[in-house]
C-alpha cells in the first residue's frame, strides 16, 4: 500500500466507507497488525483528554505502535492548536519512518486545506493522492441495486424507470441516493406494500421536493436564527467574545444543537461561533448534556427549539 494514501472528495462520496473497508480487510487478512480508525475530531479529543490527564506520552506511544492508521476528515485539524499539529506531525513521522501504513481523507487536496501547517501539507502530499467523484449513472444504478439487495428488497418489485429516475436525479453522492431510496421504500410501506413501486408512486413520494434533503434542511444558520427568535440573542452576539450569562447560555445551547442534529466536529462548530477552539465547544456541549439530566426548564426550552427547527 502507498503510504501515505490521501483520499479527497466532497462529503457523501464514500471516503469513510473506504477507510472502514481498508480497516476490515487488514483485520481479516492480517490479524496480527494493529489497526486504528479515527476521525480528526476524535484525534483532537484524545489529545485534549490526554493533556488534561497528563498522559500525552502514553497516547503518543499507543499511536506510534500502530501498523495502520486511518484518519478521517483531516480538514477539521486545520486551524487547531499548534500543539495538536505537532503531536500529529511526530506520530506521522514515526509511523512513516517505520514503514507503517497511513491513510487520510479530506474534502480537499492537502495544499488546498487552509490553516493546515505547511509541514503537515508536505507530509500528506508525500505519497499517493487521489480524488473521489460523484458516481456516474451506471455506478449509481448499481449502488441502488446493492442497497435494495442488502435490505432484502426484490429489485424486480421496483419499476426500472423508478431506479433510473433516482440514479439520474439523486446521484450527487451516495447519501442522497440512499436517502431517495429510503423515502421511496417508506412511502410504499404506508400502503402496506400493496402497490407496485412504479413511476407514479415515485412521483408521489418525491412531489414535495426536487431533491432529497435530510440534514441539509437543517444548518448552523437555521439553528442560530432559531436561537435568535427564541432568546432574542442575535447571530452577532452568538459569535462575539462576550461572556454575559444569558448570551453564553444561549451560545452553549446552539452549539449543543449543532452537535446533536448536524453531527459536526467540535472544530467546525467552533469556527462558526467566533472561531472558538475544540475544547471550548466540547465543554459547552458536555455542560448542556449534564444540565439536561436535572434541569426541567432547559429540557422544555430544548424541546421548544427543536419544534421550531423541524416545523418548516
Amino acid at each position: 500500500m502507498y503510504s501515505p494514501l490521501f483520499i479527497y472528495g466532497n462529503s457523501g462520496l464514500g471516503k469513510t466507507h473506504l477507510l472502514h473497508s481498508i480497516g476490515n480487510y487488514v483485520k481479516k487478512n492480517l490479524p496480527e497488525l494493529q489497526v486504528m480508525y479515527m476521525t480528526s475530531d476524535q484525534f483532537i479529543t484524545n489529545v485534549y483528554n490526554a493533556a488534561k490527564n497528563n498522559s500525552l506520552d502514553d497516547f503518543k506511544e499507543r499511536m506510534k505502535a500502530l501498523d495502520v492508521l486511518l484518519l478521517d476528515d483531516i480538514q477539521f485539524l486545520a486551524g487547531n492548536k499548534e500543539k495538536t499539529h505537532e503531536i500529529l506531525f511526530n506520530i506521522f513521522n514515526e509511523l512513516h519512518k517505520n514503514k507503517k501504513s497511513i491513510v487520510l481523507t479530506s474534502d480537499h487536496k492537502p495544499k488546498e486545506i487552509k490553516g493546515l501547517e505547511e509541514r503537515l501539507v508536505s507530509r500528506f502530499s508525500n505519497g499517493l493522492i487521489f480524488g473521489v467523484d460523484s458516481p456516474e449513472f451506471e455506478t449509481a444504478l448499481k449502488i441502488l441495486k446493492v442497497k435494495l439487495a442488502n435490505r432484502s428488497v426484490d429489485c424486480a418489485s421496483i419499476n426500472e424507470d423508478v431506479l433510473t429516475y433516482i440514479a439520474t436525479n439523486y446521484s450527487q453522492d451516495v447519501r442522497r441516493l440512499e436517502g431517495a431510496l429510503n423515502r421511496l421504500i417508506f412511502f410504499s410501506i404506508q400502503y402496506g406494500n400493496s402497490r407496485e413501486i412504479d413511476f407514479k408512486l415515485a412521483m408521489e413520494a418525491f412531489k414535495d421536493d426536487t431533491e432529497i434533503i435530510q440534514k441539509d434542511e437543517l444548518s448552523i444558520n437555521k439553528i442560530k436564527k432559531c436561537i435568535d427568535d427564541y432568546y432574542g440573542i442575535s447571530k452577532q452576539q452568538l459569535v462575539a467574545r462576550t461572556k454575559t450569562k444569558n448570551i453564553s447560555d444561549a451560545r452553549h445551547i446552539a452549539m449543543y444543537l449543532c452537535r446533536k442534529h448536524l453531527d459536526l466536529p467540535y472544530t467546525k462548530i467552533g469556527e462558526e461561533f467566533g472561531k472558538r477552539d475544540h475544547s471550548t465547544v466540547m465543554n459547552a456541549c458536555n455542560k448542556i448534556e449534564k444540565k439536561l439530566k436535572t434541569d426541567i426548564a432547559l429540557n422544555l426550552a430544548i424541546k421548544d427549539l427543536e419544534k421550531g427547527l423541524f416545523s418548516d
